[in-house]
């Protein structure tokens, strides 16, 4: 039987895909009414989605913030709110069809992991709970937009380095890569809280400050990572293309540390 959130949380892709749709065709064709038409789209999904996780918070008593799929419905709308900003705000229509496109797949891969949100496991029943795994939906928000930033810049900004972008890209090479960088130092201060609560509750939960379990080994890596890309960016060197390439690694590295660590390597973490 389908659920009332599984359905909303379609119908969210739905819109989703169709305000991509939306803003890639104003890349094109310069329409005055597709970025209206795409932000409409936008709002749809992200209300539909806010649907889909206040149903989920009702069903099960608490947050949906326990399985990898009450993950991915709440990270959704998250990313959902920002491209809603973005639009808004900024009208980087391309950065938000990236961000768009994240947001599709991440439904889509919330479809085949529906569960029936059991109570919750002893290690999960700690007031930690809710502060570490939204620090979490914080920072792979952002580093999401990061990561959309870097793909745009390739592909829009010519020229390896700062000096070599023509005159009429500077400015637009200069606000992504302030925005880029804003989004990193955002996300790295969530991540670094993200680690710290996730200790706390740890020893908590199973007396042990660190336990190097796979999922707390690889945000280890994905914070090393955005440290890399924040110690090198003061270098003129690496700013433009070769920032962008360690944003685009370090979101790789959230996504592997969200879904890749629990089905590969189970560990402690592997209920979520």
């Amino acid at each position: 039987m389908v659920t009332i959130v599984e359905t909303m949380s379609y119908y969210s892709f739905l819109a989703t895909i169709l305000a991509a749709a939306a803003y890639g065709l104003q890349l094109w064709l310069k329409r005055s009414w597709l970025p209206p038409a795409g932000l409409a789209l936008n709002g749809i999904a992200a209300v539909l989605m806010a649907v889909a996780v206040a149903k989920r918070t009702q069903q099960i008593g608490r947050l949906p913030l326990n399985s990898v799929y009450e993950y991915l419905l709440v990270l959704s709308l998250a990313i959902l709110l920002v491209t809603i900003f973005l639009s808004a705000k900024f009208r980087i229509y391309a950065v938000v069809m990236v961000l768009l496109a994240i947001t599709g797949v991440l439904t889509v891969i919330s479809f085949g992991k529906t569960d029936l949100g059991g109570p919750l496991l002893p290690a999960l029943q700690s007031n930690w709970r809710v502060s570490h795994v939204m620090t979490a939906i914080i920072a792979y928000s952002a580093f999401a937009l990061a990561f959309g930033v870097a793909i745009i810049y390739l592909f829009r900004i010519p020229g390896k380095t700062p000096e070599e972008i023509p005159e009429e890209k500077k400015e637009l090479a200069t606000f992504l890569e302030k925005l880029m960088f804003n989004s990193v130092v955002f996300g790295f201060i969530f991540l670094t809280l993200l680690i710290i609560t996730g200790a706390i509750w740890a020893e908590e939960a199973w007396g042990s400050w660190w336990t190097w379990d796979p999922k707390e080994t690889w945000a280890l890596i994905t914070w090393i990572i955005y440290s890399v890309y924040l110690h090198l960016r003061l270098r003129q060197a690496w700013r433009g293309k070769k920032g962008c390439y360690l944003a685009i690694a370090g979101f790789a590295a959230v996504l592997f540390t969200l879904l890749g660590v629990s089905y590969i390597f189970g560990g402690l973490h592997s209920y979520g």
